[in-house]
C-alpha cells in the first residue's frame, strides 16, 4: 500500500503540472483541472476498493477448489467397476435397473428414482451403485462427495440441468454425515435436489450411509433402501400410529390397489382384505403405502417384460419384496 500511495502522489504531481504547463491564458486551464481532478479521484477509488476485490478473488478461488475437490463428471463409459459378493443382491434389483435402463417402459407408474444404499464402512456401497449404472447404461456419474458443501450441491444441480439428453446418475456418498451436522439449510437444499431431481426420468439419485435409522431423515428422504449384508440398523424411535391414522392408511391401500387393478394388474394368490391389513399395519405414512404398490407394479412389469410372467401379476413373493424395500427392520 506504500508503494500504491506514493505512484498516487507522483500522478497528482505530474497531472497537476500537465494542466499548468497546458495553460493558455484563456481559461483552458481550469476545465483541463477539473477534468484531472475527476481522473485523479477515480484512481483514488480504485485504489481504495482494491483490497476488496482482491479479497472477493481469492474467495472465489477458494470456492471453485472446494467444488473441484466435492464433485466429479464422469463418463460412466469409462469406469472400471469391480463388485464381488453382491449378486444376489444384482439379481435382487434386476427390475429396478430395468427401470433405469429403460424408463419408458415404467411411464405409466408413479415413482420417484431415488434409492439409498445402506452398509457397513467399506462394504462397496459406492462401488455398487457405479455397477448399476454400468448396467443401467447411464451417460454420466455426477459424484457429490461433500454434500455439506452447499456450493457443490448448486454446481450438481447445474450439471443435471445441462444434461437433459443424457441418463445421468447423481450419487450422493455418506449422507448419514450430512443428517449428523443438523445443518438445517444443508439439508432442506439436499432435500430440495433430491425432490426436484428425482421425477426426472433420465436421472437415478442414489445415496450411501452406514448410520441408518428407520423413520429418520434419510429414510423420508428416500422412497427405496436397498440394505447390503450386515448392516447395522438402528431401531426406530416408537411412534404408535393411532386409531383414525390406521384406518387412513387402509383406505390408502384401498385406492392405490383399485389403480393398480385398474391398470391391468393383477392380485394373485392373495386376499384383497388381507393384503390391505399387511400393508396397513406395516406402512408408516401414506407415502409408504403408494410406494409399496407401485414397487410391485414396477416388480411385476419387469417380470413380464423379462417373460417370467405373461401378464403383469402380483402375489405374495413381490408384496414382501416390495415392503422390504421400503420398511427397513433391524435384524
Amino acid at each position: 500500500m506504500r508503494y500504491l500511495a506514493i505512484a498516487l502522489t507522483a500522478l497528482t504531481a505530474v497531472t497537476v503540472g500537465q494542466a499548468l504547463a497546458q495553460d493558455n491564458g484563456e481559461g483552458g486551464a481550469v476545465t483541463l483541472v477539473s477534468d484531472q481532478i475527476i481522473l485523479i479521484a477515480t484512481v483514488v477509488g480504485a485504489v481504495a476498493t482494491l483490497p476488496t476485490l482482491i479479497e472477493f478473488l481469492i474467495d472465489r478461488r477458494k470456492r471453485k477448489e472446494r467444488i473441484a475437490l466435492s464433485l466429479d463428471d464422469l463418463a460412466v463409459a469409462d469406469l472400471e467397476v469391480r463388485l464381488a459378493g453382491l449378486d444376489a443382491l444384482l439379481a435382487d434389483i434386476a427390475d429396478l435397473i430395468d427401470r433405469a435402463k429403460h424408463p419408458e417402459a415404467y411411464a405409466s407408474l408413479k415413482i420417484g428414482n431415488e434409492i439409498l444404499i445402506i452398509g457397513p464402512a467399506a462394504s462397496g456401497k459406492k462401488t455398487l451403485a457405479q455397477r448399476i449404472a454400468k448396467d443401467a447404461g447411464m451417460d454420466r456419474l455426477i459424484i457429490v462427495y461433500n454434500a455439506r458443501n452447499a456450493d457443490a450441491l448448486t454446481s450438481a444441480k447445474s450439471l443435471l440441468q445441462r444434461y437433459r439428453r443424457h441418463k445421468v446418475m447423481l450419487l450422493l456418498p455418506r449422507l448419514d454425515n450430512v443428517v449428523e451436522d443438523e445443518d438445517e439449510e444443508i439439508l432442506a437444499e439436499l432435500d430440495a435436489l433430491i425432490e426436484t431431481t428425482t421425477g426426472r426420468s433420465n436421472v437415478q439419485v442414489v445415496g450411501t450411509a452406514v448410520d441408518f435409522e428407520p423413520g429418520g431423515l434419510l429414510d423420508n428422504m428416500f422412497g427405496i433402501v436397498l440394505a447390503l449384508p450386515g448392516t447395522p440398523v438402528k431401531h426406530a424411535r416408537e411412534h404408535p400410529i393411532p386409531d383414525d391414522a390406521r384406518r387412513m392408511l387402509v383406505e390408502v391401500a384401498r385406492f392405490y390397489l383399485a389403480e393398480a387393478k385398474a391398470d391391468g394388474f393383477a392380485l394373485i394368490g392373495l386376499d384383497e382384505a388381507a393384503l390391505v391389513d399387511r400393508i396397513a399395519r406395516t406402512a408408516r405414512n401414506p407415502a409408504d403405502v403408494a410406494d409399496i404398490i407401485v414397487l410391485a407394479e414396477t416388480t411385476a412389469l419387469h417380470r413380464q417384460r423379462t417373460g417370467i410372467a405373461k401378464s403383469p401379476v402380483i402375489n405374495d413373493e413381490i408384496i414382501e419384496k416390495s415392503i422390504r424395500r421400503v420398511i427397513v427392520t433391524p435384524a
